[in-house]
């Protein structure tokens, strides 16, 4: 009896430090662990805000860069609050406002801008191959402070070529209609 009674006892023993030693081992691997969780986190965050004024920016641009007008004989380049809400509909995960949204004007590549604003843009000054460049800023902190990084600045510049005085037709009147002529066909016999 008192064997058994021994073996019990050792049994409970060895069960109480297995937990014990898991225990240990939790808590020496937890703190791994969560860095890298809320890393992976923060990484996605930064992705996810990259990608969002990337985003803006370009539908932006492609909104200002549009042929035709926005009614009343304005042009879509010349449409600020278009081309704003453009990008903040885009954005508005990110909370873009209109303040992070720099509009500018040039004449093509490697050339100097000539209008800083579309308040300020005289239409008449705009020609063939002008561009339209939107650049939308947002800012970057991390929500977990596992570095000491400081909050800095995602900025994404698009240019798109203004599309402007070009008129689009429909087909010609004179223009031949494409219908099929018949031709004879055969038909097997049975």
């Amino acid at each position: 009896m008192d064997m058994t009674r021994n073996l019990f006892f050792k049994d409970c023993k060895d069960k109480q430090s297995d937990r014990a030693q898991g225990m240990v081992e939790f808590a020496l691997v937890l703190p791994l662990l969560l860095l890298v969780v809320f890393g992976l986190i923060e990484a996605g965050r930064l992705l996810f805000i990259y990608s969002a004024v990337s985003t803006a920016s370009r539908e932006a641009a492609r909104y200002g860069a549009a042929a035709g007008d926005v009614g009343a004989g304005v042009p879509h380049y010349k449409d600020c609050a278009g081309i704003k809400a453009a990008a903040k509909r885009i954005g508005n995960l990110v909370a873009i406002e209109d303040d992070d949204i720099a509009i500018t004007y040039d004449h093509g590549p490697n050339t100097p801008v000539f209008a800083t604003s579309c308040e300020s843009l005289d239409p008449a000054a705009v020609k063939g191959a002008d561009r339209i460049i939107v650049q939308v800023t947002a800012p970057y902190q991390p929500i977990v402070p596992l570095v000491n990084l400081p909050i800095f600045p995602i900025v994404s510049r698009t240019s798109r070529t203004i599309i402007k005085d070009i008129i689009i037709e429909g087909t010609p009147d004179d223009y031949p209609p494409n219908t099929p002529t018949p031709t004879a066909t055969s038909t097997p016999p049975l």
